[in-house]
């Protein structure tokens, strides 16, 4: 079986690198309708955006928007946010997934969002490539925005407590069932997965910056059972605490 997926990888490799004229893409992410595409390089400076991620920076084409930043489009906080998430990603080589931020433009609206670091051929970071979706935007949209948005908050900020989906459910005013399936199609994972992510994320920032105990950081984070810290954190950030501890310089001394 290993053998079986290096050859596919190997085919696909060949046939990518014979494309020389990346047009054909850049025309099809341009048609996406509730995604907006964008890439930068390590300085933050976009390189493609698609229509709909320029609409959002209020330019005409692409050509308006190659070679500035987020300061050049976004108020000042929303731009921070944006690269602080950039520069996390190219350092750490965690990727985004799924989830939830400020939209671009300074309001209340919420947008689901993922990237991933970009390396250069010797393996060297060299920018982020990503994509977002206003929620209010998506096919479906929930009546309870107002409520999803307390919702999300609440997870974001009280993640170390005892919250359960029921709880959740509740305050979004709908069943827990109709909760789960909206949630999921929002932001295509479950409410519990979400819920573990924005933990461990926490997690990753204690192990970087303080010298808490492993135990300590599980129960900061909401887990109350060790192991089960362990296995969560190695299957979303892929090394074990411990590991990702070690291989980070940002520990507090």
């Amino acid at each position: 079986m290993y053998t079986i997926r290096m050859k596919a990888k190997t085919m696909q490799k060949r046939f990518l690198e014979k494309i020389g004229d990346l047009t054909p893409f850049h025309r099809l992410i341009d048609l996406l309708p509730d995604v907006s595409f964008f890439m930068k390089d390590s300085d933050g400076r976009f390189m493609l955006n698609n229509m709909r991620a320029c609409e959002f920076c209020n330019a005409n084409n692409e050509n308006e928007t190659i070679g500035k930043t987020d300061y050049d489009f976004f108020s000042k906080d929303r731009a921070d946010f944006y690269v602080r998430g950039d520069r996390e990603v190219m350092q750490s080589g965690v990727p985004v997934i799924n989830e939830i931020a400020p939209a671009p433009e300074h309001s209340d609206r919420l947008m689901v969002h993922s990237k991933f670091a970009v390396y250069d051929k010797r393996g060297k970071p060299v920018g982020v490539v990503g994509f977002y979706r206003i929620i209010d935007d998506l096919r479906d949209t929930p009546r309870w925005h107002g409520r999803f948005a307390e919702v999300m908050a609440m997870i974001h900020s009280q993640y170390g407590e005892g919250l359960d989906i029921k709880r959740l459910a509740k305050l979004a005013g709908v069943s827990q069932s109709q909760f789960e399936r909206r949630f999921n199609r929002i932001f295509g994972t479950t409410p519990y997965e979400y819920l573990l992510r924005v933990r461990i994320a926490a997690a990753r920032a204690l192990l970087e910056n303080t010298e808490r105990t492993i135990a300590d950081v599980a129960c900061e984070t909401g887990f109350y059972d060790h192991s089960h810290f362990t296995r969560t954190f190695k299957r979303i950030v892929g090394v074990s605490p411990g590991k990702y501890r070690k291989s980070h310089t940002e520990v507090c001394i």
